[in-house]
Formats: C-alpha cells, sequence, structure tokens
C-alpha cells in the first residue's frame, strides 16, 4: 500500500510545485531588486501570497479535474482517508513553506514601515482558507476558479455582514457597531474554517467522477434556454462560445456589486467606517483582478476543456476565430472594468483625468493576460503565473533602461519602465509604445494558442522579440 501512495505524493508535489514556486518568486522579488529604482513590488507580493495560497487549496483537487485523473485516482487500491490524508500532508507542507516566505518578506516589511506593526493572526487567513476552504468550494463547484474568487469573498463579507448586524444593533455612527463586527469576524473564521474543513473531508470521501472532467459553473435548469432554430451565424457562434467561457468573469462582477452595495451601505450608516475602510481599494482591487482573470480565462480555459482541436476544424478561418476570442475578450473587458464601474456604480474616487490611462491600462493589461493564458493548460495556471511573469517583465524593463542609460545615452532618465509603469505620467508616450506591444501580444498568443508545442525555443524568441521593441522604444523615446 504504501507504493500508490507515495506515487500520489510524488503526483501531487508536481503538480502543486508549478502554483507555489510562482507565488514564492513573485513574493521574493522585492527584496531582490531593492536599489534597481524599481517601483516596490510589495502590493504585487502580497496579492500572490493571497492568491497563490487559494490557488495551492483549489488546485490540490483541481487539477484531477483539469487533467481528467479523476476516475483513476477514485479506483486506486487506497482508501479514501489515506489518499485524503497524503493531499493533505502535501498541501499543508506547501502553504507553510508559503507562509514561511511570506513572513520573512512581507510581513517583516510591514514591521518596518509600521513601528508598532502587530502580529495579526488575519495575515495569516489565506493559508487557512486555502488548507480548509478552498478546496471545498472546488469540489463543490467543479471549478478552480471559482474555489479561489468564492473563498477569497468570504473573509469580507463575512465583516461586512457582521458590521450591518452592529448597525442594526447600536444604530448608526456608533462606535460599538464597528467593535462588535471586529469582536465576532475572528470567531466567525474560525467557524467557516472548520466548518470547511469538515466539509472538504466529507465531499473528497464522497466524491464521483460524474461528467468526465468538465470544468465550469452549472446554472439551475430553468436558466437554460431552448432555441428553436440552431442555426446561427458562425462569428456569433463564436462570440457567444467566449462569452461562455468568461463564467467567472461575470460571478467575480457580481461579487463586486454586492460587495459595493454593501461598502455603500455600510459607509452611509456609519461615516467613520467610510473613512476608514474606502470603496477605493475595492475599485482598484477589480480593476486590477477583472483583466487578469478574463484573459487567464479565454485561451487556457479552452484548452482545459479539450475543445481546441475541434475549433480547428470549423469551416473558419483561424485568423477570423482568433480575432472574435480577442474582440470579446477586450470589448468585455473595457464594458465590465471601465464602463460598468464607472456610469453604473459610484465612480472610484478616480479624476476624469485617470479615465483614458485606466481604460489603456485594462486593455494592456487583457492582452497580456491573454498572452500567458496562451501558454497555459488550465486558467488557475494562467493566472498563478501571471504574478511572476510580470515580475520578470517589470526587471526586463528596468535591466534595458540600465543598458541605455549606462552604454548608449548616459543622460537617459525615464525609458521603457518609467513609461509602461506610469501611463497617466506619461499618456502619450505610453500609447505610441504599448499600442504596437500589445499588438505583438496578440499575434504571439495566436500562433501559441492553436498549437499544442510549448518549445523554450518560441519564448525565447517572442521574449527577445518584445525585448527588442521596448529598446527601440527606449532609444526612440529618448531622442525625441
Amino acid at each position: 500500500m504504501n507504493g500508490p501512495l507515495t506515487a500520489l505524493a510524488s503526483k501531487e508535489f508536481r503538480a502543486l510545485l508549478p502554483v507555489s514556486a510562482a507565488a514564492a518568486f513573485t513574493i521574493g522579488a522585492d527584496p531582490l531588486l531593492r536599489g534597481t529604482g524599481m517601483h516596490s513590488l510589495f502590493p504585487l507580493g502580497m496579492f500572490a501570497y493571497i492568491v497563490g495560497s487559494l490557488a495551492l487549496g483549489a488546485h490540490v483537487i483541481g487539477h484531477e479535474f483539469t487533467n481528467r485523473t479523476l476516475a483513476s485516482l477514485l479506483v486506486q487500491p487506497c482508501r479514501r482517508s489515506s489518499m485524503l490524508l497524503t493531499k493533505a500532508s502535501i498541501l499543508a507542507v506547501m502553504l507553510v513553506a508559503l507562509g514561511f516566505i511570506a513572513r520573512v518578506v512581507l510581513f517583516q516589511s510591514l514591521a518596518r514601515t509600521f513601528g508598532n506593526f502587530p502580529r495579526y493572526p488575519t495575515l495569516y487567513l489565506p493559508l487557512i482558507g486555502g488548507f480548509c476552504v478552498a478546496p471545498y468550494l472546488t469540489m463543490r463547484l467543479r471549478s478552480q476558479m471559482a474555489g479561489v474568487v468564492f473563498t477569497a469573498t468570504i473573509p469580507g463579507m463575512t465583516y461586512l455582514l457582521a458590521l450591518l448586524g452592529g448597525v442594526i444593533i447600536y444604530g448608526t455612527g456608533a462606535a460599538a457597531a464597528e467593535a462588535l463586527a471586529l469582536a465576532v469576524w475572528m470567531p466567525a473564521m474560525w467557524i467557516v474554517a472548520a466548518a470547511g474543513a469538515v466539509l472538504s473531508a466529507r465531499s473528497f470521501m464522497q466524491l464521483q467522477d460524474t461528467d468526465g472532467g468538465r470544468e465550469e459553473l452549472r446554472l439551475p435548469r430553468w436558466f437554460a434556454l431552448t432555441d428553436a432554430s440552431p442555426i446561427r451565424p458562425p462569428l456569433w457562434m463564436l462570440a457567444k462560445k467566449e462569452l461562455r467561457l468568461q463564467q467567472m468573469t461575470f460571478a467575480m462582477v457580481a461579487l463586486y456589486a454586492l460587495i459595493w452595495t454593501a461598502l455603500t451601505i455600510a459607509s452611509r450608516l456609519n461615516p467613520e467606517f467610510g473613512r476608514e475602510f474606502p470603496i477605493r481599494g475595492v475599485g482598484l482591487l477589480y480593476f486590477a483582478l477583472l483583466p487578469l482573470l478574463m484573459g487567464s480565462l479565454a485561451s487556457a480555459q479552452e484548452r482545459q476543456f479539450g475543445m481546441l482541436q475541434s475549433q480547428a476544424m470549423l469551416p473558419v478561418p483561424r485568423a477570423q476565430q482568433w480575432a472574435v476570442k480577442a474582440g470579446v475578450v477586450l470589448v468585455l473587458a473595457l464594458v465590465l472594468g471601465v464602463v460598468l464601474p464607472w456610469f453604473v456604480f459610484a465612480p472610484p474616487q478616480l479624476s476624469r483625468a485617470s479615465f483614458w490611462p485606466l481604460v489603456a491600462s485594462i486593455a494592456l493589461l487583457t492582452t497580456w493576460s491573454l498572452y500567458i493564458s496562451s501558454w497555459c493548460g488550465s486558467g488557475i495556471i494562467a493566472l498563478a503565473l501571471l504574478l511572476p511573469a510580470s515580475a520578470a517583465a517589470m526587471l526586463l524593463a528596468r535591466c534595458i533602461d540600465w543598458i541605455v542609460s549606462v552604454l548608449v545615452l548616459p543622460q537617459h532618465s525615464a525609458g521603457a519602465y518609467g513609461v509602461l509603469t506610469q501611463p497617466s505620467v506619461v499618456f502619450t508616450s505610453w500609447v505610441i509604445a504599448a499600442t504596437p506591444l500589445a499588438v505583438l501580444l496578440l499575434l504571439f498568443a495566436a500562433r501559441n494558442h492553436w498549437t499544442s508545442e510549448r518549445k523554450p525555443k518560441t519564448l525565447v524568441v517572442q521574449v527577445a522579440g518584445l525585448a527588442s521593441w521596448l529598446l527601440l522604444m527606449d532609444v526612440v523615446a529618448t531622442v525625441l
């Protein structure tokens, strides 16, 4: 019996290692790059810590759905309890290692920034959620991305509900309402974690392979529409297919609307809460996460469903299919990421001068995440790899700036890195530089999307092409 369990442990380690390594690299990038003139990567590292912890919990079960190995796992000559213990042990080791790195890098940075920084146990909530809650939601929803997104919303929604309850009891403007919310919130988190752990174990013991590993959100049957005339224009059907791939995007928008509504009500009822917990933070997180999520799902999720081969055989040119995919993703990103928050919800405390830089930034982030997605076999892997890839791209741009300043133009001040990371400051230069870069990313992503080969040579050539454009842009921008 030790042989199958040893093989299972090895398989779990190999499956979780890419996600863990991606998060660890992103967290450790900030101290490694200090002194290079780069902006602080602390926000990116904190985001990687949270997403990486939850992604590990979702991936420990979700990769069985993605790789369609659930049926072979369930028929192994091992007890379910032994398999569960093996998976839980590997997950715990990965989470503890990630938590140790985050403690040394991120938490120490917070302690240096805030002299009286306390050791809040809330900083370890992502680890607890990844171990206890994310596996259950992944099994329940049959979606890794859903497990990550919905687990991430539990702490905030629990706190808001507790705060609203305190307002109902003590009235508006009372400090006792917030004190009650803080007193109730942490015990509620422990209850949620315990319930998630029990439900995760119970769900795994009763897990069955009922749909061959197809991963999607299930809507009630009464939401389904019957089409009396199934003949439709091919491009319109392709667009509908792209919208179906973005189920988690629509779920995230609905969650944002719910959180925004709760925050607005809480800030109106308790003005002190509105000043201490501004809606702007939630809005900025939404603007950053939405394009990354959409691009991650667009290409990798189609490959995960096994649809790529059938799509390649359709009587529609591949160029048109890719144009539909890229067009739907970019338009949807602008509608949901700019138009909807700006004109439907309350403006997220951004100036009017930031509108067009926000549009351009979301378009470039969506294109960048679509390119990373074209290299991956599942949406959750694409989302995890986006973080270290973004840190590596920033480092590459900074190195190009250094090369230009040292070897070519000694008076060089702001180049590729400065332009790409500060669109609101140099917006015209940013658009001139970023538009061809986005076109290159789309062309490279199209090439990667239609092939199953993942050759290092191809990656090197594409990175060299992107770096060449950044170098040219750097020199031209400096000379002009």
